[in-house]
């Protein structure tokens, strides 16, 4: 291959406003109330609501970022010391986090060699007695083989949260990701689709669980109940000098009335900001499938990829990573991401090892069953990472998207003329 072409794009340009332009007024409404209460002029309330049904389930639980999102769905379902957690190698390390902040176990599992999702069979292989839950992360908008985890999940009574941090409008098999799982996670972090600059929201349709996890992300006030903004208590008896407020323990990790009203705004322009995303992969991945050495995540047959990035591997060894990425951006590419290290790569992981070693007794939940967070243990993400290109897709004018796809077939024209 001596050139890439990028094929002419016939619709005309299109660009929409970086911030959603009802967000203003949104904002504006909560500041000229004043926060005279706990729940303003119902923001949350309003955003809960309706992006529980946009993404069908039952209830929305607004958090201030996504990993309190899966923090309060682990401890709703019950999760606590000792208890294992399966979660990918391939994710950011949010995902273990929230399993050790419950003082649970992270059972770190390989991914699928194409997908780069969760492996079914290595979920399989790892189920223990002490399984409680099970985490498969739509990665850079790309939902898990769901029907076989919650086949799985449901012969060993676990509880399936979907990590859906990345992944906005993506579709598995003719459902939405987001409500095939027990739980879904979202998060309105900066990168993301809805953004509110930082936040997240948790859907459930479990009566039970969702009324746990709204205690878990409000420091378990007993009063809550599955209404937004509601309280099984009049104000009168909440005012008691006898009354008692708290029947479980939870954090204090609400969303913001503010943080909500821009939030709200984004979710009521969600197609738009999807299709910018899309666009802007299609036009990367017209370029990638004409080389001969530049592989993409595989979105299998049945599935929407909702492309929080568009994501792919360098194929050859002797083309350098870090040279392809110094060519993109001299050639006025934005620059793009390797992945992520394995999550059990990650420095702390080794910190871990050695403090169970150090002082067993400190760790007995880890103590005699550690699963050595070391390399080796998840071959087939350990060999892809490396050679990962994570290209953005957030762009708000197609011209824009174009023009990077444009220098990006540039720069593989180049390293094919190489070394050809």
């Amino acid at each position: 291959m001596e050139h890439v072409e990028v094929p002419a794009v016939q619709s005309p340009s299109r660009s929409i406003p970086r911030v959603a332009p009802r967000a203003y007024d949104y904002v504006r409404q909560v500041l000229d109330f004043g926060f005279r209460n706990a729940h303003s002029v119902g923001m949350t309330a309003r955003l809960e609501r309706e992006f529980a049904e946009r993404f069908g389930q039952k209830y929305g639980i607004a958090h201030c970022n996504g990993t309190a999102t899966m923090q309060s769905a682990l401890m709703a379902a019950g999760v606590g010391v000792g208890d294992e957690v399966i979660v990918p190698s391939f994710t950011v390390f949010s995902t273990p986090a929230a399993v050790l902040h419950c003082n649970a176990v992270p059972i770190i599992v390989d991914v699928d060699p194409e997908t780069w999702t969760i492996s079914v069979d290595a979920i399989r292989a790892h189920i223990t007695p002490r399984t409680k839950a099970i985490i498969p992360v739509a990665i850079c908008g790309l939902p898990a083989d769901m029907h076989p985890i919650m086949e799985l999940a449901a012969a060993h009574d676990i509880v399936v949260m979907e990590d859906n941090a990345q992944c906005i409008l993506g579709h598995y098999k003719g459902r939405v990701a987001g409500s095939i799982g027990h739980f879904a996670s979202f998060s309105f972090q900066s990168s993301k689709t809805i953004t509110c600059g930082d936040g997240g929201i948790l859907v459930c349709s479990d009566d039970e669980l969702a009324l746990a996890a709204r205690k878990a992300a409000t420091i378990g006030f007993k009063d809550l109940t599955l209404k937004p903004g509601d309280n099984v208590v009049s104000e009168q008896l909440r005012c008691h000098p006898d009354y008692q407020r708290h029947d479980s323990f939870g954090w204090n990790q609400r969303l913001p009335e503010i943080a909500a009203a821009v939030a709200l705004a984004e979710l009521e322009r969600v197609d738009e900001l999807a299709e910018m995303r899309t666009y802007a992969a299609s036009a990367f991945d017209r370029v990638v499938n004409e080389c001969d050495w530049m592989i993409a995540q595989k979105t299998p047959e049945g599935y929407v990829n909702a492309y929080w990035t568009y994501t792919a591997r360098i194929a050859r060894e002797d083309i350098v990573w870090a040279d392809v990425r110094a060519a993109f951006v001299e050639r006025g590419g934005d620059g793009f991401y390797g992945s992520y290290q394995p999550a059990h790569l990650e420095p702390f992981f080794a910190k871990l090892n050695r403090a169970v070693d150090e002082n067993p007794e400190r760790f007995p939940h880890f103590a005699e069953r550690l699963p050595r967070y070391e390399s080796g243990s998840c071959p087939v993400w350990e060999g892809i990472q490396p050679r990962s290109v994570m290209l953005k897709t957030n762009y708000f004018n197609t011209r824009d998207a174009d023009r990077q796809a444009e220098i990006l077939a540039e720069t593989l024209a180049l390293f094919a003329a190489e070394t050809a």
